[in-house]
């Protein structure tokens, strides 16, 4: 299976970056390398994230929106695969793994559970 390489673009996510990290961390696809591209936040997620050690790579950049943030963490990613994951969502462990299993198609999307104010994780 290939590599996957998860992108997440994070401002003021202190509140969500945990869950939303350990969720990307949780994959039954194992062959993975999470990339948060910290967008300059007035928070504190640079701190929530340095907790995390060598299991992340984090880019701590001066504001510059979400679509900066995510081409600068596609010019790190290593990965054959690059997977999208905003700073205030989760994933379901098997999301990667059921994705790359229709290897027939270029192009994957899937619907995305929200946390916060949009409504919590479902059993």
């Amino acid at each position: 299976m290939p590599r996957v390489s998860v992108i997440i673009p994070a401002y003021n996510a202190a509140n969500f970056i945990r869950e939303t990290v350990d969720s990307a961390l949780a994959q039954t696809h194992r062959d993975l390398e999470v990339i948060v591209v910290n967008d300059g936040p007035t928070d504190d997620t640079l701190s929530r994230l340095q907790q995390y050690g060598s299991r992340i790579q984090v880019l701590d950049l001066a504001n510059g929106g979400v679509a900066r943030a995510r081409n600068a963490g596609v010019k790190l990613a290593t990965g054959s695969w690059i997977a999208f994951l905003d700073a205030d969502d989760l994933w379901r462990p098997e999301k990667i793994e059921r994705q790359l299993s229709h290897s027939d198609a270029p192009l994957r999307y899937t619907d995305r559970l929200n946390i916060g104010a949009r409504g919590d994780l479902p059993e």
